[in-house]
């Protein structure tokens, strides 16, 4: 039997950083006897740089375990820019495919806003087309109020999202409800619409377990703080408008006011909120939360192990019907300790799998739930451990793997 070639295809995937999504997707898929590449441009985001330094229309390169075909494509510095860069992109891999080898599946990060090229493998050579959409473009748009719901050019986008959809072979969307996401817009064939809702899956960003423990081990961060006695709520991540940090600084406050010097909060990320916040931590005299700046995701294992809380928190926006994945959490769940989240999106998983508590999206809300925690029976505080241990387990990606070939091979009810 032939050996099935697959691409997966993201633009932003440029072999610089270990471990990503893509990867470790690829090589839990070689291992079930496909041949993968996974396909990027040289644009390297979020940084002044290009992967191809040269003129070369592309170059194949072995990272990580994995096999990439990078896409020259231009540098961009505005947002217009970077649309058109995205347009570039996939014209460019239509146009070298007589050079790459033949895909029978493409798995590509949804880029139905910026063309549909992968559908003309579809129609010219019978490529089965999958959509990983990792983001709902364009209706995240209007949560952040980009985009007036009504307006022409919002009807413009979801026709164009409706129509890529439609006439894609298989849809996987990072977030539990993908499936009621197309029904409320009506397009699923129960309301009069032309979708298969059977034809659609969940792959979460979920956690490469295999790495996080040996991270955990081999990257030890020189931290006294993480070597006290006190009670330690940590948060990883972005520090940014969205990620609503300021909510913990107004629990830190909270919690000093209350004398609970046993408790200490320490935040690890960088964003352009952080210096506002770390201002407003001195101007209130704070002496129990600390900002440690940006952390190399390597270390962030080992990190998390050595706390004792972690604290989850988003801005609370519509989208969040539809569910929530991001890859922290499922880090989080990872270092087997416990979560107090601020938000409850639906399919929320720390309440509903035993792995923390959700609270109120307020400041009294959440130092109560950080005082509970910190006085909490170890019996029961070490049931919240095992939980988010088990819950990582069944969030490895050597298991979120079968949905993808699910997909693939056309096996879902």
């Amino acid at each position: 039997m032939k050996q099935k070639v697959i691409w997966i295809v993201n633009q932003y995937a440029v072999p610089t950083q270990k471990r990503v999504r893509q990867i470790v997707l690829s090589q839990h898929l070689e291992k079930q006897g496909y041949k993968v590449y996974i396909l990027c441009g040289s644009k390297i985001h979020g940084v002044n740089d290009n992967f191809i330094k040269d003129k070369s229309d592309f170059k194949k390169v072995e990272f990580d375990g994995a096999k990439f075909i990078v896409i020259r494509i231009s540098n961009y510095d505005s947002q217009i820019k970077r649309v058109a860069v995205s347009v570039q992109f996939q014209k460019k891999i239509w146009n070298l495919r007589n050079k790459l080898p033949r895909p029978d599946i493409i798995v590509s990060d949804f880029a139905g806003l910026f063309g549909n090229e992968f559908l003309k493998w579809k129609k010219r050579y019978g490529t089965k087309i999958i959509y990983d959409i990792l983001d709902l473009w364009p209706e995240d748009f209007l949560d952040v109020g980009f985009l007036k719901r009504n307006s022409i050019l919002a009807k413009i986008l979801f026709d164009m999202e409706h129509r890529a959809y439609r006439e894609a072979d298989n849809l996987i969307f990072s977030m539990d409800g993908g499936k009621d996401y197309v029904k409320e817009k009506g397009w699923d064939i129960d309301n009069g619409g032309d979708i298969d809702i059977n034809k659609i899956g969940a792959l979460n960003n979920g956690v490469d377990l295999e790495t996080v423990d040996k991270n955990q081990k081999e990257f030890v961060l020189d931290d006294a703080d993480l070597d006290s006695e006190k009670f330690k709520a940590v948060y990883l991540g972005s520090i940014r408008r969205a990620n609503n940090v300021d909510l913990i600084v107004e629990a830190a406050k909270i919690l000093q006011e209350q004398g609970k010097e046993n408790i200490i909060i320490l935040v690890y990320g960088d964003g352009d909120y952080r210096k506002r916040l770390e201002e407003k931590a001195d101007r209130l005299k704070l002496s129990n939360i600390k900002f440690k700046g940006g952390l190399d995701v390597q270390y962030a294992p080992n990190v998390l192990s050595r706390c004792d809380l972690n604290l989850f928190n988003f801005m609370n926006v519509p989208i969040c019907r539809f569910g929530l994945s991001p890859n922290k959490l499922f880090m989080y769940f990872a270092s087997g300790k416990p979560v107090l989240s601020m938000i409850r999106p639906n399919y929320e998983l720390v309440e509903s799998r035993k792995c923390g508590i959700v609270t109120e999206n307020s400041p009294q809300a959440v130092a109560e739930g950080i005082i509970k925690f910190s006085k909490m029976d170890q019996k029961e505080y070490r049931r919240y451990c095992v939980n988010c241990r088990l819950t990582a387990e069944e969030y490895d990606y050597k298991n979120l793997v079968k949905v993808l070939i699910d997909q693939i091979e056309g096996n879902f009810s």
